[in-house]
């Protein structure tokens, strides 16, 4: 069954939920504390202008409903389709990169202070090295139909399908909570650390996963797209 593409308004919603001190911290290096919550919507600043643009297309991939070309420049809020063996990059204000694999299908909304994508299904690879720090809130935020997670800079990934999602902290620092609005969590990480949220009935289960779905190098090759390196060796916040 197909799972509605989440409205950004319930993704702000989910964001607001607060992260107090008794949200637990996973750290393979040191500890961390959860940031705080993103303020209600109608506290945000205004949104800031941004640049847009495909960097990389393989296969199958749109738009908005339009075959998706290397160079074309993107509004701020667009709709990613991908097909089987498909990938698309993106980068946007230089030096962040979203990477779409195959069978994907997001809603993008650059265009917020914190720019959010809603998974409906498929994966993404995101490598951030240029987000407003926000001083209330997280900096980047992603929705599924099982969980939303926040960054203020990093990389990891996301996949999605109808009915579980696992994420990966995988060089950085993400604040993770399940759609139910339990599960508060901070994932910090040098080298991957995943989870794997499951619905059980009106539930979200979530337990510790290995490195599921990509790797090293296909983590490091969405960072190529703006000229970055990752140093698996040191956690970046």
């Amino acid at each position: 069954m197909r799972i509605p593409l989440i409205p950004l308004a319930a993704l702000a919603v989910a964001s607001f939920l607060p992260l107090a001190s008794c949200a637990r911290t996973a750290d393979e290096s040191a500890p961390s504390s959860a940031p705080a919550a993103v303020p209600a919507p109608g506290a945000r600043p205004e949104a800031r202008a941004v640049r847009a643009e495909i960097v990389f297309v393989d296969g199958e991939a749109s738009v908005d409903g339009a075959a998706a070309e290397p160079g074309a420049a993107l509004p701020a809020r667009f709709v990613v389709r991908t097909g089987p063996g498909a990938r698309l990059d993106v980068v946007f204000n230089e030096r962040n990169v979203l990477s779409f694999s195959q069978n994907t299908v997001a809603e993008i909304d650059l265009a917020s202070v914190a720019p959010q994508v809603s998974l409906e299904r498929g994966g993404v690879a995101s490598v951030l090295k240029k987000l407003e720090k926000l001083a209330s809130g997280d900096s980047f935020n992603v929705s599924t139909g099982q969980a939303v997670l926040g960054v203020r800079g990093t990389s990891f990934c996301v996949w999605a399908d109808a009915s579980s999602t696992y994420a990966c902290a995988c060089n950085g620092e993400v604040r993770a909570i399940d759609s139910r609005g339990g599960h508060e969590e901070t994932l910090v990480s040098a080298h991957h650390l995943g989870r794997l949220y499951t619905s059980k009935g009106v539930d979200v289960s979530v337990e510790a996963a290995g490195m599921l779905y990509h790797t090293d190098e296909s983590v490091q090759s969405a960072a190529s797209r703006i000229g970055y390196v990752i140093d698996w060796t040191t956690v970046d916040r």
